[in-house]
């Protein structure tokens, strides 16, 4: 929550997150499948409860000033979003296909819920899971990883897995992201996200090519050089 709120300072139009879930069903804000990496906890995050992964330390591996940090429940993020104003977009995470599929189900049921259908996308590798979720609610923004995600580009198979979704943005890896890729693209009207733009050379390279947003975690680079190249 630090992040989100520090980034929300600094300016940002959109944040990106990833979700898991607990052995009880509860939505928590973590990137991996298991707790290992991030937390002061070890093994599968669904295999945890909720009140389990509450007594761990979400943020002393990162830097000692963040011992004690919590990690955040899915809810309380997304409305987190919707007081500030952020557009957000949550990436169904979990450690295998039935996981995926209940978060992304759980990820329906709170954008419907608190009225966020028109400011939260949902993305995924799991191409299956945002197809559920789409069922469930014809409304659901969703915004696909392209896969394989550092295949070389394939401008057919991009706009193809695109309009499975009638999706209005593609994510694209910037590394295998081409000027004809974002063409073609926007050609279809389906807009690319650029990621992971975490430095300078990424950046310009990916406003150079036409993305319509870079996704990385420097934020304020980030804003630095959209200022100075597309000053508004």
């Amino acid at each position: 929550m630090e992040a989100y709120r520090k980034a929300i300072d600094l300016g940002v139009e959109m944040i990106e997150c990833d979700v898991n879930i607990t052995r009880d069903g509860k939505l928590v804000m973590i990137h991996d499948a298991t707790l290992d990496r991030t937390t002061s906890g070890t093994g599968r995050v669904s295999a945890a409860t909720w009140e389990e992964i509450q007594q761990l330390d979400a943020g002393g591996k990162f830097k000692a000033e963040f011992t004690g940090l919590k990690v955040p429940v899915t809810e309380d993020t997304l409305l987190l979003y919707k007081d500030s104003g952020v557009w957000s977009c949550f990436e169904v995470k979990g450690g295998d296909a039935d996981e995926s599929n209940r978060i992304a189900l759980g990820l329906v049921e709170l954008f419907e819920k608190h009225n966020m259908l028109d400011k939260a996308f949902m993305s995924s590798y799991h191409h299956e899971a945002l197809q559920l979720a789409r069922s469930k609610c014809p409304d659901l923004m969703v915004a696909p990883e392209r896969l394989p995600d550092d295949a070389p580009a394939d401008l057919p198979e991009a706009v193809r897995q695109a309009k499975l979704f009638s999706a209005p943005v593609l994510q694209h890896q910037y590394t295998v992201l081409t000027e004809e890729v974002v063409r073609l693209l926007h050609e279809n009207e389906i807009a690319v996200w650029s990621w992971s733009t975490t430095d300078e050379d990424s950046m310009i390279f990916s406003i150079n090519i036409g993305a319509d947003a870079l996704m990385g975690d420097d934020v304020a680079l980030m804003l630095e050089i959209l200022d100075r190249m597309r000053p508004v």
